[in-house]
């Protein structure tokens, strides 16, 4: 792959290369990115939310104990919660938890979306947001492996040793314990994972075959992009102390 600019190639709009699509982003992603750089990413998104539920709602029970885990280690960092209170906030997490899944999947790809199309403007290259979300969208499909991989995981491994989200990741924050780890620090490590590296690398593809910018800017935004990414999680770690 070379390092100078090329010109995004023109997309194709077949109606059979959408689902060529949801192929091509794990085994051929420049070819994909290419091809979607007209930035209509609606169809892709709709079956990215509609599969994540399915595979959350498969794998829920297996994945029970890690929940039901850092449900407890948010609450330990508030103590005047009541055991009254803690157990109907407890009830309401398990409620409504697919709701929620199928509510911020979407608000997390449009903001994702617009990390991009910052990460890319910052860097030089010309994107519009449709495009940054485009991205975002297929960038976050190695999730649907994620969550497999977890929940399989999960349902293999002994319940005492699922004390964490990071318990059935494949990085660093595996090797962490989170008990007597910095949150923070076990926040940012854990970004250090197969998948969320994977995202970034298709950010960084993504970027340079929509817009033609070098590799060596792709990565720096996609770098960029890791960094912000970080932030929410680091947040909430510094407010669970």
């Amino acid at each position: 792959m070379s390092d100078s600019p090329t010109a995004p190639a023109a997309p194709a709009a077949s109606g059979s290369s959408r689902w060529e699509d949801f192929i091509d982003v794990f085994i051929a992603p420049a070819e994909l990115f290419r091809r979607r750089s007209d930035g209509k990413f609606g169809f892709a998104l709709v079956v990215l939310i509609v599969l994540i539920a399915v595979i959350f709602l498969a794998t829920r029970s297996a994945m029970q104990p890690i929940l039901d885990a850092e449900f407890q280690r948010v609450m330990a960092s508030r103590p005047n919660v009541t055991p009254e209170q803690l157990e109907m906030g407890r009830k309401f997490s398990s409620s409504f938890a697919p709701i929620v899944v199928v509510v911020t999947l979407p608000i997390t790809i449009f903001v994702l979306g617009a990390v991009v199309w910052l990460g890319g403007r910052m860097v030089g290259g010309r994107l519009s947001y449709a495009q940054g979300a485009t991205i975002a969208t297929f960038a976050y499909f190695p999730r649907i492996v994620e969550y497999i991989s977890s929940g399989v995981q999960a349902l293999l491994m002994d319940e005492a040793k699922l004390v964490s989200r990071f318990s059935v990741s494949l990085g660093i924050g595996r090797l962490l314990d989170p008990e007597s780890t910095n949150a923070a620090l076990l926040a940012l490590l854990g970004r250090l994972d197969l998948f969320t590296l994977w995202i970034t690398a298709l950010v960084a593809v993504g970027l340079k075959q929509m817009t033609g910018i070098t590799t060596g800017k792709a990565v720096a935004a996609a770098g960029l992009v890791w960094l912000i990414g970080a932030l929410p999680v680091l947040l909430q770690a510094f407010r669970a102390g």
